[in-house]
């Protein structure tokens, strides 16, 4: 395999391997394989290479055709870390507005279940509101469906749960505790790789919780998703994570805000009740389209111009091209240098095109520039979402290691 050096079981991944399988992996189940990623799959890689005891070209080879074998290392590579009602406002939003609005029969999807909190978390708020209701949970990792199957947790993969829901929902068992029986039988569990078809069993589901597993996703791969979500589910509530609207959400949903939380439903959903809260026009695709223009930038002329460019540069990030996307981002940059979301959309461009040092000081400039900005002009731009989160995620991509 050309490019590709050979070795010993154990021996060093070089960046051509990670290359190779980066690509396999985005291929196969849509993985970004930004440069944050790239260590921990070097690291997965290895130790798959060493378990096999294969060198770097005949594992390449297997992986290419083996689909047991790229199933081991999507255990490994896919990302279990979660908790019991993680994001409760989430849970208390469900709760309050959601499930009382909802047609029964009634079922959730879990999709990205990780080991299976998330899931039984729902079943949990089901089973205290006795509403007959079961829960789909799929993922890509079989080790994570064994997990969410088992039930069976540590002390410390419980901390989200309250001494009462513990009392309630869980039994001790040895040094861990078990999901208790009547809970479990509520959760059902599936193998399923998000970017393929909706499997028939979740289209019928009136809520989908997919927190934290696009932003994994190549941006064309989350938008594929997304879509099918629509088209297939028209009147479903969607719960994504907090960062994940950034580059995923696109133009087919609308925002929901309860306050300071928000869910998402498709364009073809009907009307909200009167209880919810107004629904923001629909979401544009995101942080994309939408210039912030402070007022020291409104010499600029042409804004059309600044908007073309926001929209050129995103097509070309989408289709995998990084440096013309970072050349258009520049120019929207330079047009607009108050401009917050410019400095992000280069700062994403840059950290796509392996440049995390650059990406590291364009995520400084967005964050400066939206200090600046009239808050009335961020939330015009951003439709709905939260500028808090906006903050939080480009204090979190400060903090990313550059190498």
């Amino acid at each position: 395999m050309s490019g590709v050096p050979t070795g010993g079981a154990g021996a060093d991944v070089t960046d051509a391997v990670i290359d190779r399988v980066a690509e396999m992996l985005r291929a196969a189940v849509g993985l970004r394989a930004e440069p944050t990623l790239r260590a921990r799959l070097r690291r997965c890689i290895r130790d798959e290479i060493g378990d096999h005891g294969q060198d770097a070209e005949s594992y390449l080879r297997a992986l290419s055709t083996g689909t047991a074998l790229r199933q081991s290392l999507l255990n490994r590579i896919t990302v279990q870390e979660t908790g019991f009602f993680r994001h409760p406002e989430h849970f208390a939003l469900l709760e309050s507005e959601i499930l009382p609005t909802t047609n029964r029969p009634l079922s959730i999807w879990s999709a990205g279940c990780a080991n299976g909190q998330e899931a039984y978390s729902l079943a949990m708020l089901l089973e205290e509101q006795r509403i007959s209701a079961s829960v789909i949970a799929t993922d890509i990792s079989t080790s994570a469906l064994a997990r969410t199957d088992a039930g069976h947790y540590s002390t410390r993969e419980i901390s989200g749960l309250t001494p009462e829901r513990r009392e309630r929902h869980l039994n001790a068992v040895g040094d861990g505790w078990e999901i208790t029986t009547a809970l479990r039988t509520r959760v059902s569990t599936m193998h399923h790789n998000l970017i393929d078809p909706l499997p028939a069993q979740v289209r019928s589901c009136q809520i989908v919780f997919c927190r934290n597993v696009l932003i994994y996703f190549s941006p064309e791969h989350a938008r594929i998703f997304l879509n099918r979500v629509a088209e297939a589910m028209p009147t479903a509530w969607l719960f994504l994570g907090s960062s994940e609207t950034i580059w995923a959400i696109g133009d087919g949903y609308t925002t929901v805000r309860f306050g300071d939380t928000y869910a998402y439903r498709p364009i073809a959903a009907k009307p909200v009740s009167p209880r919810e809260a107004s629904p923001a026009p629909p979401v544009q695709p995101p942080l994309r389209s939408r210039p912030i223009r402070p007022p020291a930038a409104r010499s600029i002329d042409e804004p059309a111009v600044v908007a073309d460019l926001a929209r050129t540069g995103q097509v070309a990030l989408d289709a995998g091209d990084h440096a013309a996307a970072v050349v258009t981002f520049r120019k929207w940059a330079y047009l607009a240098p108050q401009d917050g979301l410019a400095h992000l959309h280069l700062g994403l461009a840059l950290e796509a095109s392996a440049d995390p040092a650059a990406a590291q000081r364009a995520f400084s400039a967005a964050r400066r520039a939206l200090e600046l900005a009239e808050p009335a002009e961020v939330e015009r731009a951003i439709d709905g979402y939260p500028i808090a989160e906006l903050h939080k995620l480009l204090d979190a991509k400060q903090q990313e290691p550059t190498r």
